[in-house]
């Protein structure tokens, strides 16, 4: 399984110096005009915890379902520190022009931050970034730099601005693009759901439960228990099948296991009523429903339900009641229940 880091495509050529200002060009050894960018790579930190680089502990970080940002290190001033000019491009930068600074920052070798295709890693449906439209650029006052790909783990960047003026690193995935400051670590346009403190990995509830579940078809009756045995959630703000979800709302999937009686040749199919979710609000129902037959099980099957929840919601209810079709698998009549079964509730807490 690829990691984040391995997805990421290496940064711009290193020591290339791009200017973009129309002034005309900038050779190293000379001033340094605004809008020059110089990017590295690197495999150690540039910083240490406590001295005046270190910016890791100020939450400067953005996150996406296939990339993870963090700062590390950050420096603003004119002239590039010493801590800094064994940095691969960094030592032969020249000093900024009069009202113009340099912005140098080096990300994350190991951001706290975790991709969402990464926080299950069996994931069938983590896509490579290039499936997703992953693209970068910095914005400093009205210029735009194009970066070759979102910077990797412990690459560096520097980009000289007028003295006070922000540059902001923007990552776009599929669509929906979030900002970095990197003068200042806040973020720009985040998505919200990631940065709330709300657990987006598995959560596990208590399983569903039925005993002595009457039914018939007129030639034949059983009572029927059945237990889920496993019943798991996760929040997201992005799935591969629907792309992200509605602004103020995270996508919930719900997955669990249900039986069938091979010996009474009857499948209890479940449909799509038999499990509502209840978040800050009316009961809402399911906008994606899948079953398929688990193997070497006899028969039991594994739903999936998808529901659209407030993404500020610190829990959720569970609201399942085992309606469906009874199938008879001789092929007569179908069963139904002599009894609806009483719904059963379930918390979830995020």
């Amino acid at each position: 399984m690829q990691t984040t880091q391995d997805k990421f495509i290496k940064p711009l050529i290193p020591l290339t110096l791009l200017t973009l200002a129309a002034s005309g060009c900038s050779l190293l050894g000379e001033k340094t005009e605004a809008y020059e960018l110089v990017t590295g790579d690197g495999a150690s930190a540039l910083c240490t915890n406590g001295d005046d680089l270190w910016f890791f502990d100020q939450d400067a970080a953005i996150v996406g379902p296939h990339f993870s940002l963090a700062l590390l290190c950050h420096h603003a001033g004119a002239a590039i520190p010493e801590a800094l000019a064994a940095a691969e491009g960094l030592g032969e930068l020249p000093e900024a022009a009069g009202d113009v600074e340099w912005l140098v920052n080096q990300f994350a070798l190991s951001p706290d931050l975790v991709a969402e295709s990464q926080i299950d890693p069996d994931d069938p449906a983590a896509l490579e970034s290039e499936a997703v439209g992953l693209a970068a650029w910095i914005e400093a006052g009205e210029e735009r730099i194009e970066l070759d790909a979102v910077p990797a783990p412990g690459a560096h960047l520097a980009v000289a601005v007028p003295e006070g003026e922000d540059a902001v690193l923007w990552v776009e995935e599929d669509g929906r693009a979030q900002g970095l400051s990197l003068r200042s670590g806040e973020r720009v346009d985040p998505v919200a759901a990631y940065y709330d403190g709300r657990t987006l990995g598995p959560v596990m509830g208590d399983e569903f439960g039925y005993e002595e579940v009457a039914v018939a078809n007129g030639d034949n009756a059983w009572r029927l228990t059945c237990g889920s045995s496993f019943v798991e959630s996760d929040r997201s703000a992005w799935r591969p099948e629907e792309g992200w979800a509605e602004p103020g709302t995270v996508f919930l999937d719900v997955r669990f296991n249900w039986c069938s009686y091979a010996d009474a040749a009857l499948r209890w199919n479940l449909d799509e009523s038999a499990l509502t979710v209840q978040a800050g609000g009316e009961p809402v129902a399911a906008t994606a429903w899948s079953s398929e037959e688990l193997p070497d099980t006899d028969g039991t099957m594994r739903y999936t339900a998808v529901f659209a929840v407030p993404e500020d919601a610190a829990g959720a209810t569970l609201v399942f009641t085992p309606v469906g079709d009874l199938e008879n698998l001789d092929g007569g009549d179908g069963y139904a229940f002599v009894d609806t079964p009483a719904a059963t509730e379930r918390e979830l807490v995020f």
